[in-house]
């Protein structure tokens, strides 16, 4: 199985570098200083925290799946979106396990009980800042983007990263855990996309093997 994508293996060192330097010199300052202003723009953050909704994601890629597969004009789509669909699918089933084994105390706990650090194993929604939810369906979208699509990789993880920073102005996450929950969605991709590669790579190499040419329609 070949390696990790050198962008992604890049991108991956600088998050846990900025994750680091947030756990320890910004998140509980920047929070303080966003909390007398959480109402400002509130709506328009709304609707930035609505377009990465991880159930949203789910059907629209759902959707856009079964559009190309029964589309003979899209048939070029179909591996995409499947992929693309099934790193949304494996972000939201695992952001609900990390929730609760990691158990990181959410802003609004900090703000207002003095909560901070983690109690591991917790079911408490006060514990479940990490991950965030909405910045794993952007950063797993983002990176399956620039795995399936290269030339949009700058633009796609531009764009997940302006949407997720609504999660902290909505004091829902710590500056932290946008960029830890990029090293999870980053994973996540990259593992789903190097199975699959192999997966069609073996079923490729056996339809030849078979004498099963694929044809222009098939391809």
């Amino acid at each position: 199985m070949t390696s990790f994508s050198p962008f992604l293996k890049g991108l991956l060192l600088t998050f846990v570098f900025a994750a680091l330097l947030c756990y320890f010199f910004v998140d509980f300052p920047l929070i303080e200083t966003l909390a007398p202003h959480r109402k400002t723009l509130r709506s328009v953050l709304k609707v930035a925290s609505l377009l990465i909704f991880p159930p949203l994601h789910l059907l629209v890629w759902g959707v856009a799946f079964l559009w190309a597969r029964f589309s003979h004009a899209k048939e070029r789509f179909i591996l995409p979106f499947f992929e693309i669909f099934v790193a949304q699918a494996f972000s939201v089933a695992l952001v609900r396990v990390f929730k609760v084994i990691i158990g990181r105390a959410r802003p609004e706990s900090f703000l207002s009980y003095d909560m901070t650090g983690f109690d591991f194993f917790s079911t408490s929604h006060h514990f479940h800042s990490l991950p965030s939810g909405h910045t794993m369906a952007a950063m797993t979208l983002a990176a399956s983007i620039a795995l399936l699509f290269p030339r949009f990789r700058i633009l796609s993880f531009s764009i997940a990263l302006l949407l997720s920073i609504s999660r902290i102005f909505l004091l829902d996450h710590f500056p932290s855990d946008l960029f830890a929950t990029g090293i999870l969605g980053i994973f996540i991709a990259q593992v789903v996309h190097l199975v699959i590669k192999r997966v069609t790579s073996h079923k490729h190499e056996g339809d030849l093997s078979h004498g099963n040419i694929p044809t222009a329609r098939s391809r």
